[in-house]
C-alpha cells in the first residue's frame, strides 16, 4: 500500500510565481548518488544506501512543507528521495502539461539540498483512462503511445538533474493498476524505449510490486521484461497491512530475487518502499491485515525499534542495492489518501515535522551500518538460544563488527487467547556472545542511538574464539545493538 492523494486536478499554479526556475550547472550542490544504488564490485563488501519516500500532492505542498523534508533528510544523513511524478497531474490534458509545481521542487531538492531523486511515474489522466469519469487514475490508458510520450517529454525536461525513472507503482494490486501483468508489462516497455531514447544513460525501474510475486514472475517469464529494466523494486508492510512476521522479509526478498536469477539479467534489487505505522484502528486491530498482539506494538517507540530490526535484515540478506523507508512525516487526518489512517502515520516525523524516535533510528543506522558491510558468519551465541530469537551480524570495512538481536514479535503459534492488543511482553534472557577475533571495545546501543555504556571482553584461552561479552540482557520488544572495535 502507499499512501496517494484523491487528486481534484487543480492546475498548480502557487509556486509559479514563488521561484523562478534556473539551473546553473557549475555551481549545482548536489553529488549523485545513482552508482551507489546499482550491483557493482566492491571487494566482497555490500553498500546498501537507505533513503526515504514521500509523495507531493500540488494541491496541498508548499514551499515550507519541501523545504522542511529536506531539512529533515539533511539532518538523517538521507542522500536520496523516492517520489512521484504524477502523469495525470501534470498533462491535464492532451499534450497541454503543467510542469510549474515540479521545476519548483526539484530546484529545491536537486540544486539547493544535493538530494539524489528517485521518482515513479503514474497515474493515467482522465482524457486518456478506461476507467470512469471518477476512478481513472489507477486504470490502463485508452492508448499507450501517449504514456511513451509524456515520459520522453518528463526526462529529456529533468535528465541534468534526474537519472533513475521508475514505471508505475504497485501495479500487482487493483487499487493501483486495473489490468494486469500483460497491460503492465505493455506500458514499461513502451515507457523504457522512450526513457532510454532521451536518456540512454538513465535506469529504468520496473514498478515496485507491493507484495505479489507471481504477478512479477509472468511479467518476466511469460512477458519478457527482462530487456527493459535495470531495477526490480519490491515493498514491505509486514505487521501493517500484512499478517506476515516482519521475519518474513528474508523468505520474500530471496523470492524476488530468484525470479531475477531466472529469468532476470542480474538487475539490481530495491526495496524502495518499507514502512511501519504508529496507528492503530481499535484497541488490538491494526487494519484488517493485522491485529497486535503486545502493547507496545504501533507505536512512536517500536516503530523505532521496528526500523532497525527491518533494515537488519534487509542488509542480512546481502541482495538489496538500495532501501527506502516510508515516509518522511505523518499527514494530516484530513488529507485524502487510499486505504486506512496507517497511511497517515508511517512518518518518521510528526505532521510539523518534529522527531519522532523513527527519525533517531533512521540517523544512527546510517552512522553505524550505512557503509561498506558483509555479513559475519564467525560469531556466534554461546549457551541455550531463546527459540524466538533472532541474530545478525555484520563485518565493517573499517575494521568494526555490529552484532543485532530480538525476539520475534508476530509468533502466531505463541499468542495465548488474549485479544485485547495490551499482552505485556515478559521474555527476557542474557546473551553471551563468542567473538572470532580481538577486539578493544565493545559498546551497547539503544535503537535510536544512545549508549547503554561499555561492557568487558573476556579473554577465556589462547585459542582465536576464546573471547567473549557476557550477559547482555534482552527483553521482548527490546533490541540488542552491539558495536566491537579493534
Amino acid at each position: 500500500m502507499r499512501k496517494c492523494s484523491l487528486r481534484n486536478h487543480f492546475i498548480w499554479v502557487l509556486f509559479a510565481a514563488a521561484v523562478v526556475f534556473t539551473y546553473n550547472p557549475a555551481s549545482a550542490k548536489n553529488k549523485f548518488v545513482y552508482d551507489q544504488l546499482l550491483k557493482a564490485d566492491r571487494g566482497g563488501y555490500q553498500l546498501t544506501p537507505v533513503g526515504l519516500c514521500e509523495d507531493y500532492p500540488e494541491e496541498t505542498t508548499t514551499l515550507d512543507i519541501i523545504r522542511a523534508d529536506m531539512e529533515l533528510l539533511k539532518r538523517s544523513d538521507v542522500k536520496f528521495l523516492r517520489i512521484s511524478f504524477g502523469w495525470d497531474g501534470i498533462e491535464t490534458a492532451k499534450d497541454q502539461y503543467n510542469w510549474g509545481f515540479w521545476d519548483d521542487f526539484v530546484k529545491i531538492a536537486v540544486d539547493d539540498y544535493g538530494i539524489t531523486l528517485i521518482p515513479y511515474i503514474c497515474y493515467t489522466p482522465r482524457w486518456n483512462s478506461t476507467g470512469d469519469s471518477l476512478n481513472f487514475w489507477n486504470h490502463t490508458p485508452a492508448d499507450y503511445d501517449e504514456f511513451g510520450e509524456f515520459m520522453g517529454d518528463l526526462v529529456n525536461r529533468y535528465k541534468d538533474r534526474i537519472h533513475s525513472w521508475e514505471l508505475w507503482n504497485e501495479p500487482d494490486i487493483d487499487a493501483f493498476w486495473s489490468g494486469n501483468a500483460a497491460d503492465l508489462a505493455k506500458l514499461t516497455k513502451i515507457g523504457s524505449k522512450a526513457i532510454r531514447e532521451a536518456d540512454p544513460e538513465a535506469i529504468v525501474v520496473l514498478g515496485g510490486i507491493a507484495w505479489d510475486v507471481k504477478f512479477l514472475e509472468e511479467v518476466f517469464k511469460i512477458h519478457e521484461i527482462s530487456p527493459y529494466v535495470d531495477v526490480v523494486n519490491c515493498h514491505n508492510y509486514f505487521e501493517t497491512w500484512h499478517n506476515g512476521p516482519i521475519e518474513d522479509i528474508i523468505p520474500y526478498v530471496n523470492e524476488v530475487q530468484n525470479i531475477i536469477d531466472k529469468y532476470g539479467d542480474k538487475q539490481s534489487l530495491w526495496m524502495a518502499e518499507v514502512g511501519y505505522s504508529t496507528w492503530r484502528m481499535t484497541e488490538n486491530m491494526v487494519s484488517h491485515h493485522y491485529t497486535a498482539y503486545y502493547d507496545y506494538e504501533h507505536t512512536f517507540d517500536f516503530q523505532a525499534v521496528q526500523i532497525f530490526r527491518t533494515l537488519t535484515m534487509l542488509y542480512a540478506t546481502e541482495k538489496m542495492d538500495a532501501i527506502a523507508w516510508y515516509e518522511i512525516k505523518d499527514l494530516p487526518m484530513g488529507e485524502d489518501v487510499i486505504g486506512d489512517n496507517n497511511n497517515r502515520n508511517l512518518g518518521v516525523a510528526e505532521i510539523d515535522h518534529t522527531a519522532k524516535p523513527g527519525e533517531k533510528t533512521l540517523r544512527f543506522f546510517n552512522s553505524l551500518l550505512g557503509k561498506k558491510y558483509k555479513v559475519n558468519s564467525d560469531l556466534q551465541l554461546s549457551g541455550s538460544v531463546h527459540p524466538s530469537l533472532h541474530f545478525h551480524t555484520f563485518d565493517l570495512a573499517d575494521g568494526s563488527t555490529v552484532a543485532v538481536a530480538w525476539f520475534q514479535t508476530a509468533e502466531y503459534s505463541k499468542r495465548e487467547e488474549d485479544s485485547s492488543g495490551q499482552v505485556k511482553d515478559t521474555r527476557v534472557t542474557d546473551l553471551s556472545i563468542m567473538l572470532d577475533s580481538d577486539y578493544s571495545r565493545a559498546e551497547l546501543f539503544t535503537a535510536t542511538g544512545e549508549s547503554r555504556g561499555e561492557i568487558p571482553i573476556e579473554k577465556r584461552g589462547w585459542l582465536k574464539k576464546n573471547y567473549s561479552v557476557n550477559g547482555i540482557a534482552l527483553v521482548g520488544g527490546d533490541i540488542m545493538i552491539l558495536k566491537l572495535s579493534k
